[in-house]
């Protein structure tokens, strides 16, 4: 494989998935660090997998062609005041 693109037309969607929570918490699985190269390298791999398989993006994700995808604010608002979670707020003083 010669290029990051080609790792990524190979990637399973479970790696994928765990290879972007690495990068969401800094942690591998194992519960180690990553270093600022694994975590560009591994950012970079991310960004190629959701290139070609993004067909649903996330707000502020690469969808499918590697387009950055943002939504509209009134979208996010309304998908917020629309979404069944709890929201508290704490007062920490």
């Amino acid at each position: 494989m010669s290029n990051i693109t080609e790792y990524a037309k190979n990637l399973s969607p479970e790696l994928y998935q765990q290879l972007k929570q690495a990068v969401e918490t800094g942690k591998w699985l194992d519960g180690n660090k990553l270093d600022e190269n694994q975590k560009a390298d591994t950012l970079q791999l991310i960004m190629a997998y959701q290139s070609l398989h993004n067909d649903k993006p996330d707000h502020f994700s690469i969808a499918k062609g590697g387009e950055i995808y943002m939504e509209k604010k009134s979208v996010l608002k309304e998908q917020f005041a629309s979404s069944n979670n709890d929201i508290y707020q704490v007062d920490l003083e």
